[in-house]
């Protein structure tokens, strides 16, 4: 699977006076400005590589639609806060899954169990089927994750038109990560030329499989879907730093599911809830389930890892990512970890930093709930929330008494250094990940400021 993979900063366009992010506004590029970025050529060459059509055919049906996919995607991210986060990460994201489709899609022959003569005869149409899959399997993020606006003041959606002004865009803040892949059907035929679905239509089971890909039913797209799964993980796998191969061949599973079925568990057999002199991890609300941050991750990452599931984000920060991805908790703004003062009716109280969950994603039954906590679970106005700090911090739960305040007088840089030494060394703070305040090259450590210093306060 060597094909492209260099890691590099993605590219950008240069500037040319027009209203830009630093201004709150992005404009809208033409497809072909998008597309000219060197590393999206090289995936574009290997796709053209992978097919057996003919040059006019592949204008048509594969090149015609990239370059209106190109021209919604736009300068999209990929993610919020995980994978393909940075500007153009949609695209990058799409095309790289689409190359590494059209890559593993050559190791089968389709239709499965067709006679030779027929897949001889209808190869094509499954590759072009398997690549449109991969390409559009997150295009639907632009309807249901992200509310756009152009500079008139309109909101926009990609079944209008390509965007002609200047646009910003925010993330909706209650996303169902199950609404994306449904929603990409529906600009089907707005990229799709009628003579290319004219074409698939003609294999019923090729249009089937497509059609249930975009509806992210992969369970009835068989071996094309299995596919599509595995070139999409290669993609997050690479942009994440991790292995892509290793990815692919990955059993597919449901890492949101296998987290819910920790949480499940570990309340029903090991976490105590409301204790009402200290001891807890975690308290039940009317509202709301309340865990403490760092004890949660730690405690859900052992109960995966002892069923076996190696694929566990190892540091917090990642794992908070992936149940703020997939909505298993509900962020407090944009982060995952809410800061909470906890009083239970006995006097006890304190400060904790913690995750807050929908009491129905663990209880479905309302009679099987616990009985409420007797107190309060109130969120503290004004703490600034920086998820990288619960990793370097042993959350401790049994704490009785307030936490001493903190000396004005700054640090020297001597107990900075001995502290970041310390934590490093630790494993408490993250290095060379996207979102890590420490990065080493060629010998030299970098850090990112402001950032390192409020982790440090």
């Amino acid at each position: 699977m060597r094909i492209w993979l260099t890691r590099k900063k993605p590219e950008t366009t240069p500037s040319d006076g027009r209203p830009n992010a630093t201004e709150g506004w992005l404009h809208p590029e033409s497809a072909q400005i998008l597309l000219a970025v060197s590393s999206r050529q090289q995936l574009i060459q290997f796709i053209r590589q992978s097919t057996a059509l003919p040059a006019s055919l592949f204008e048509r049906f594969w090149l015609a639609p990239l370059h209106r996919f190109a021209e919604l995607a736009q300068l999209f991210p990929a993610s919020e806060n995980h994978h393909h986060a940075h500007a153009g990460g949609l695209l990058d994201h799409s095309l790289e899954a689409a190359c590494y489709a059209a890559r593993l899609r050559q190791s089968y022959l389709f239709p499965p169990d067709a006679a030779p003569e027929d897949q001889a005869a209808q190869s094509e149409r499954w590759t072009t089927v398997i690549i449109y899959a991969a390409l559009l399997h997150d295009l639907g993020k632009l309807i249901t994750d992200i509310e756009v606006e152009d500079i008139s003041g309109q909101r926009w959606f990609p079944w209008h038109r390509p965007l002609t002004q200047p646009y910003r865009f925010r993330y909706l803040p209650q996303r169902d990560y199950l609404r994306h892949p449904a929603a990409a059907a529906l600009l089907l035929t707005q990229l799709l030329p009628p003579e290319s679905l004219d074409w698939l239509a003609a294999d019923a089971a090729a249009l089937s499989t497509l059609l249930h890909c975009l509806n992210g039913q992969y369970q009835y797209a068989g071996l094309a879907g299995k596919l599509v799964q595995k070139a999409d993980r290669a993609s997050v796998a690479f942009n994440l730093g991790g292995d892509p191969i290793k990815a692919i061949h990955r059993p597919q599973t449901s890492l949101p599911q296998q987290i819910i079925a920790a949480l499940r568990d570990l309340l029903a057999h090991e976490f105590r809830l409301n204790n009402p002199n200290g001891g807890s991890d975690g308290w039940l609300t009317e509202e709301a389930l309340w865990l403490v941050s760092k004890n949660a991750a730690d405690a859900v990452r052992g109960w995966l890892l002892r069923q076996g599931i190696d694929a566990v984000p190892q540091h917090n920060v990642r794992l908070f990512d992936e149940m703020q991805a997939h909505q298993l908790l509900i962020p407090c703004e944009d982060k995952a970890i809410w800061h909470c003062r906890i009083e239970a009716s006995s006097g006890w109280s304190s400060e904790l930093t913690l995750l807050r969950f929908s009491p129905s994603l663990i209880w479905e039954d309302p009679q099987q709930r616990p009985a409420a906590f007797i107190g309060t679970v109130a969120p503290i106005v004004g703490v600034q929330n920086e998820t990288e700090a619960v990793i370097a911090t042993d959350a401790v739960v049994e704490q009785l008494s307030p936490q001493p305040e903190q000396n004005d007088t700054a640090l020297s840089g001597e107990a900075f250094w001995q502290w970041l030494v310390r934590n490093v060394q630790a494993q408490h703070l993250e290095v060379n990940e996207p979102n890590a305040r420490i990065h080493t090259v060629a010998g030299s450590v970098f850090l990112v400021t402001p950032g390192i210093f409020q982790t440090l306060a």
